[in-house]
């Protein structure tokens, strides 16, 4: 399979918080899972109920408010499920694979990536930033190139406008994100998927399906 083919199945295999992105590429897992990224409701969707596993960073509680989620894999560093691997990215981890001193992301991230003989396919995942998140994330990417470690894929929040998130203004963090977009692909020929929250990106190679959450 080439690497844009694995890309395709790491996207298809795997609830991104309340997003899908429904492909008819294979899957690489035989269980039905989901992944979240913190403890916001709008971002837990009524389905995970129905998930046969649901990958929680250990830091991230089930948020008040939710329905009982019984089979949720708290995951301190990483868990692998069928052919994937999934690495926690939280705020400590960031901050010591860079060396730098961070603010604390909106969320935890996450690296997941599926490993054959000829080669191994990374895919970042952010549910959600604030605006010195893309800093971080633009400063994770090329630290992984630079330690030869290189991504393939991104899964990035599409902003419509938002007033808060540190943002200056309602177009400040929808602007930054595109950017960053643009630059992951131009730059580093990475594949870009948007979770529309709530719009679709017009700068996305694929934009995922909305799920209901658990406050809509």
């Amino acid at each position: 399979m080439s690497e844009y083919g694995l890309v395709e199945s790491i996207l298809a295999s795997v609830q991104w918080d309340r997003w899908k992105f429904m492909l008819s590429a294979k899957k690489l897992c035989e269980q039905d899972m989901a992944v979240v990224s913190h403890s916001h409701l709008d971002h837990w969707a009524t389905n995970l109920v129905q998930k046969d596993v649901v990958l929680v960073p250990a830091e991230v509680t089930v948020p008040k408010g939710s329905p009982p989620i019984p089979n949720v894999v708290p995951v301190d560093y990483s868990v692998h499920v069928g052919k994937l691997n999934f690495v926690s990215l939280n705020h400590q981890r960031l901050r010591n694979f860079l060396r730098i001193p961070i603010s604390k992301p909106h969320t935890s991230w996450w690296m997941v990536d599926s490993k054959t003989k000829q080669q191994r396919t990374r895919v970042v995942f952010i549910g959600d930033l604030n605006m010195e998140d893309v800093f971080v994330a633009r400063s994770l990417v090329a630290e992984l190139f630079r330690r030869d470690l290189p991504i393939h894929g991104s899964i990035l929040p599409s902003f419509g406008g938002v007033s808060n998130h540190n943002a200056e203004s309602p177009t400040q963090l929808t602007t930054a994100v595109e950017g960053l977009a643009h630059e992951l692909n131009d730059i580093h020929d990475i594949t870009t998927a948007a979770l529309p929250h709530p719009v679709s990106a017009n700068w996305a190679d694929y934009n995922a399906t909305r799920l209901q959450s658990i406050i809509d």
